[in-house]
């Protein structure tokens, strides 16, 4: 028996897990989940349809349209689901099975053209009628955004009103 306290072998045990290779592997993975600027755009738009709790589904990333459910409960609000899909027929049969399962579809949106789509089912065919596309916010390059920094601190500095408490050479008890 070894006479290190507890948290020290909590710690040497957490570290040679994370040394271990099923974890070597795992970590990269949680750190590539980037969202895309349409991806961002979509879940923007859920959170205007679906309030601000909104859950955003792993299957967002890569998707070509997004669906906005939300479960039908006896009690309470729950908060509403941005799936992702691959296809507009995914779409359409995501639509058919939420009808069933006890969802309430509170929208769709299509990644690749960045508008909100509107689904109405009838005799059991979906159709989609597709709204105003929104404003993507686009991804600028360091080069861009140094330009602009450099734009903006040389206005300042035109700008900028002279401290007058500081330019008497500041030292204590000086007036």
């Amino acid at each position: 028996m070894s006479d290190e306290p507890d948290y020290i072998k909590a710690l040497k045990r957490t570290q040679e897990r994370q040394k271990a290779p099923g974890a070597a592997k795992a970590a990269p993975a949680a750190s590539s989940r980037t969202t895309t600027p349409a991806e961002r755009e979509a879940i923007r738009w859920a959170q205007e349809v679906g309030g601000k709790d909104v859950r955003t589904a792993p299957s967002l990333s890569g998707a070509k349209v997004a669906i906005l459910v939300q479960k039908i409960a006896p009690v309470g609000n729950p908060p509403a689901t941005v799936e992702g899909l691959p296809s507009r027929e995914a779409l359409e049969e995501r639509i058919r099975t939420a009808q069933g399962a006890g969802e309430n579809v509170l929208g769709c949106f299509e990644l690749t053209t960045g508008r909100p789509l509107t689904a109405e089912l009838a005799d059991g065919k979906v159709t989609f009628s597709a709204g105003k596309p929104r404003e993507i916010m686009k991804a600028q390059s360091p080069e861009r955004m140094i330009r602009m920094a450099t734009k903006q601190a040389e206005v300042l500095a035109k700008t900028r009103k002279l401290d007058d408490r500081n330019q008497g050479g500041g030292g204590r008890g000086r007036r």
